[in-house]
């Protein structure tokens, strides 16, 4: 059989194991660049990621009993692997074991699969679940990370980040330069090193910082009802503001005043020749400024 009437048969499912494969352990591998952009889309059960240092994609694991067809395609860029179930509102766990490239770009997609990915020394970095927990230990350039109700971890290092998570928590631990996260209720922790921008946003959870800013950088950290609290070395110049309207607020840069009339307090403070910003804001939540 040719290369190409191996890949058909693939896609199509005519005349191949794949495509009886419901239920059944599978095991199959690739030659790949050693960038190659890899792409797996699961619907419920499991996708596991390891980089390894061959340039080649090695695929195992178990496709549940309601998968229609595993439909795989090449390319000169990369390999997409799809899950095909045959009704998307009664799926059987499908689980996904791949090793990739150390440096291969990944985008990862499930609706109730859980992700986890470590290895990686890559570009990019892309995973998003909408009930699942997406992990990540990776070293990536650029990290993308997306969950509804499921929980975001990341540990490793990172210059630009983005997490995104509604009813979950969220873990970044080795982060630096740019820094986007928000959630709605879940609680959100950032271990960072040196910050270029961060830009920090719930609703009812709570929010834990620890980093330092560049001369240049701003954070901004926002919370409906969540507290908020922000640590930075003793050492660490800028301009501070904070606000809360019904929330207490707490520092170790500067002194805080209370509104003339009614409830709400505030903070502004300026120390040193750095130009960092820090801007803290909280409805009835507290908020804690604190040296580390």
């Amino acid at each position: 059989m040719s290369k190409w009437t191996l890949k058909w048969v693939l896609v199509l499912g005519v005349l191949s194991p794949w495509a009886a494969l419901a239920g059944e352990d599978i095991e199959r591998s690739w030659d790949v660049n050693a960038e190659a952009r890899i792409t797996i889309e699961n619907t419920a059960g499991k996708i596991v990621i390891q980089g390894w240092d061959r340039n080649e994609v090695q695929l195992s694991g178990e496709l549940g009993k309601t998968v229609r067809e595993l439909e795989v395609n090449e390319s000169s860029n990369g390999l997409e692997i799809i899950v095909d179930n045959r009704n998307e509102r009664n799926v059987d766990p499908s689980e996904l074991f791949l090793k990739v490239p150390v440096s291969a770009v990944i985008t990862a997609t499930g609706v109730s699969a859980d992700i986890d990915i470590t290895g990686l020394d890559n570009a990019k970095l892309t995973a998003s679940s909408v009930s699942g927990d997406v992990s990540a230990n990776a070293n990536s350039q650029w990290v993308s990370l997306e969950s509804v109700s499921g929980d975001i971890t990341f540990t490793g290092a990172s210059p630009r980040i983005s997490a995104e998570s509604v009813s979950g928590d969220i873990e970044l631990n080795g982060i630096s330069g740019m820094v986007d996260a928000n959630t709605v209720s879940g609680d959100m922790e950032l271990l960072a090193g040196e910050l270029r921008g961060a830009k920090l946003e719930t609703v009812s959870g709570d929010i834990l910082m620890i980093a330092q800013l560049s001369d240049n950088g701003k954070l901004g950290a926002q919370s409906m009802s969540g507290d908020v609290t922000i640590k930075l070395p003793s050492s660490q110049s800028g301009a501070f503001k904070a606000q809360s309207f019904s929330g207490r607020i707490s520092t170790d840069f500067g002194k805080v005043s209370k509104a003339s009339h009614g409830p709400g307090s505030h903070l502004k403070y300026s120390v040193g020749e750095g130009g960092a910003e820090i801007k803290l804001e909280s409805f009835s939540g507290n908020i804690r400024l604190q040296q580390q």
